[in-house]
């Protein structure tokens, strides 16, 4: 039993009830040989294109064009790597698909916001060339390519662009202007170019989208010189001629003079903005205002934001874009004349953008030129190029072409990518990289490399000073596959460089409790003589009373304070002790100070008038006649020797020492409190005596 089943395209075919087992044998892909692949990643679309070059020119094998989804880039520049990178995986699968080659490599042109151009000259030494070749002519091509990043880098920071592209602007032998010097023979061969730069993060966001998208870049090219090399071949080159590729995001220009290309531009006034002035007059999405803009309908149905239904006559949308023609047409006419010089003999415009209706007539009036002399690229104008039928080419394609075009003529900017602590960096291989360039290229700082040593820290105690020195810093590791390198080492494509960031050395460090004993801090207030004093133990620090442990910071004046006693106040106040009363009453001098405290002067009159009952008082009270210590790390009593002064360090070695002198002269550690003690050190309750 058979059934009949009608296919998409309207044909029937027979399908049996009966399954067969056998299968349609699997086609291979063939692998991408010579076959060019160029991919132009609009701001709007993601065109590839497929080409061979034949002797007569190239021969365009197929091409697939992919819109973005969502507006995921802007003037040129990928806002979203991943997104675009989907969009290029589609565009190559498509292409996979229809002509079964594997495509691993492909070639880019890039746009941005920040273009610069420089030009420069290389002078080589060709007496020992017996004839110039074609060889010899790139050679000296990539020495003035060199010359260019040398002089760029000077004015700029290395990291921060790329060298994307670069027009040979004249050739001189032996002081001769010539055309093809190849086969001439000569002494010097001077030529002169102009180089574009664009910022690394442009560069290095497309080649991301290409790396997710599984693909190699095999090589960058400017889209402005790409667009150049397929409208204005060498041959017109001798002609004042400007082109301006209109896309959505930017809007690049080149110009020709005297057989060269001479200079380049880029502003970043384009299609996206015509189609946002739509969107605010029309109220309606991104998507929808591109529709009714590049529509070649007489009139065109939509639907504002507000659900709301419209008709729109290709004339009235003419009408609204009109003052954006306008401010379009004066940016391209600026960019022209700034890149120029000068209006040119002719213009061409090319891209998407270059459709809207009216523009070469605004282009023409702004340049002050016949509007015959303004044209807008078409398939005619495309030359050397051979195309199937089914392959359908516009102005929009010239970008796309030339990419391809630029790919197999001229020297190519073929991408050295070397892996950089497990990512890839890249850099054109006329660079000579070492080590140092590629991490300037990798966003590696200098202060990662060298390091620092600690800081000091300086300070003094008492009006000494003391310096504590930080820790050397430890040295960036560096590797070139797996071996020791060093950053004047040569890295050459493929290499796998890993760096292990340099280690700054710790600041010096310091407690106040590394050089005192914080537990034995305090502080009291006492009345001296009527004012309000601060007895106790304790540290001023840049004028600051200090009790408790804390870092101590550099430049710090660090001053020890001891007012325990009585003793020591009079002695740090200049009041003779046998005139002082602590609390009304005379006191030994090694009575220790307490919270509240007054302290007086003895007055004649009183010490006349005091009663009979407190002089005796005074008479019966007993002094003290020991303190407490800890000598030698175990506590002791020492003896008081005379109670009208306060006992010292010599009191100390005479009560424990029957030869103190002996003991001082074997003793290796004599300290007071961890600081090393002098005979006339006085010596409180609770002082602890080391004598080793």
């Amino acid at each position: 039993m058979e059934a009949d089943k009608t296919t998409k395209r309207g044909k029937t075919v027979r399908k049996s009830a009966k399954k067969t087992t056998s299968k349609a044998p699997r086609r291979t892909k063939k692998t991408q040989g010579d076959v060019i692949f160029a991919l132009d990643i609009g701001t709007r679309t993601v065109v590839g294109i497929l080409a061979k070059k034949t002797d007569n020119g190239h021969i365009v094998i197929d091409m697939e064009t992919a819109v973005h989804e969502k507006r995921s880039m802007t003037d040129g520049q990928i806002e979203d790597i991943e997104a675009v990178a989907q969009v290029i995986k589609k565009v190559r699968a498509e292409l996979e698909k229809r002509t079964m080659i594997k495509l691993s490599k492909v070639n880019i042109a890039a746009a941005g916001r920040a273009l610069k151009t420089i030009r420069s000259k290389s002078v080589c030494d060709v007496s020992a060339i017996r004839s110039l070749s074609a060889e010899d002519l790139k050679n000296a091509e990539l020495d003035a390519v060199r010359e260019a990043e040398e002089k760029f880098s000077d004015g700029q920071q290395r990291s921060a662009f790329y060298c994307v592209g670069h027009s040979v602007i004249g050739l001189t032998l032996d002081g001769y202007k010539v055309q093809k010097p190849e086969g001439h023979r000569g002494e010097k061969l001077e030529t002169e170019i102009i180089a574009a730069f664009l910022p690394a993060y442009v560069v290095e966001s497309l080649c991301a989208a290409v790396d997710i998208a599984g693909l190699d870049v095999a090589g960058l090219t400017l889209e402005p010189i790409a667009a150049m090399n397929m409208i204005v071949p060498q041959e017109l080159r001798l002609i004042n001629i400007a082109l301006c590729d209109i896309g959505a995001g930017t809007s690049d220009v080149a110009a020709s003079r005297d057989g060269s290309v001479v200079a380049y531009g880029m502003a970043t006034i384009a299609g996206d903005e015509i189609t946002e002035e739509l969107m605010k007059k029309l109220l309606v999405d991104f998507n929808t205002a591109e529709r009714i803009k590049t529509s070649e309908l007489p009139e065109t149905e939509y639907t504002d934001i507000l659900l709301m239904s419209h008709k729109i006559t290709a004339e009235e949308v003419g009408e609204l874009l009109k003052p954006c023609a306008e401010s379009l047409a004066d940016t391209i006419c600026k960019e022209i004349l700034s890149a120029n010089g000068a209006a040119p003999q002719a213009v061409f415009l090319v891209g998407g953008g270059s459709k809207l209706k009216g523009l070469p007539e605004l282009v023409a009036k702004g340049l002050g030129i016949s509007p015959n002399l303004v044209v807008t690229g078409r398939r005619e104008l495309m030359r050397g190029i051979d195309a199937p039928k089914t392959v359908d080419i516009g102005t929009e394609h010239a970008t796309p072409l030339g990419i391809a075009i630029t790919a197999s003529e001229g020297i190519k900017y073929d991408f050295t990518t070397i892996t950089l602590n497990g990512r890839k960096v890249r850099t054109l291989d006329t660079n000579r990289l070492t080590v140092f360039e590629l991490t300037a290229l990798g966003g590696i700082t200098p202060d990662k490399l060298m390091g620092r040593s600690g800081s000091a820290l300086s300070f003094t105690i008492d009006g000494q000073r003391t310096i504590l020195r930080g820790t050397p810093m430890t040295p960036a590791e560096i590797t070139v596959n797996g071996k020791p390198a060093a950053l004047n080492t040569s890295v050459r494509k493929g290499d796998e460089v890993t760096i292990i960031p340099a280690k700054d050395g710790e600041s010096a460090a310091a407690l106040l409790s590394d050089y005192f004993d914080m537990s034995g801090m305090f502080t009291v207030g006492i009345s001296v003589l009527g004012e309000k004093k601060t007895a106790g133990k304790y540290l001023i620090i840049n004028d600051e009373q200090v009790t408790e442990d804390a870092e101590i910071e550099n430049n710090s004046a660090i001053r020890t304070v001891s007012l325990r006693t009585l003793g020591e106040l009079c002695t740090a106040e200049e009041i003779p002790f046998e005139t002082v009363l602590l609390n009304g009453r005379t006191t030994a001098a090694y009575t220790s100070l307490a919270e509240g405290d007054e302290i007086s002067v003895i007055r004649t009159e009183a010490a006349q008038e005091a009663p009979v009952s407190e002089k005796k008082a005074e008479e019966k009270a007993e002094p003290v006649e020991e303190i407490h210590v800890i000598f030698n790390y175990e506590p002791a009593k020492f003896p008081i020797i005379d109670n009208r002064r306060e006992p010292i360090f010599l009191d100390l070695l005479a009560a424990f020492s029957e030869n103190p002198t002996a003991l001082l002269a074997h003793a290796t550690t004599t300290t007071i409190n961890g600081r090393v003690a002098r005979l006339g050190d006085v010596i409180h309750d609770g002082d602890e005596i080391i004598i080793e």
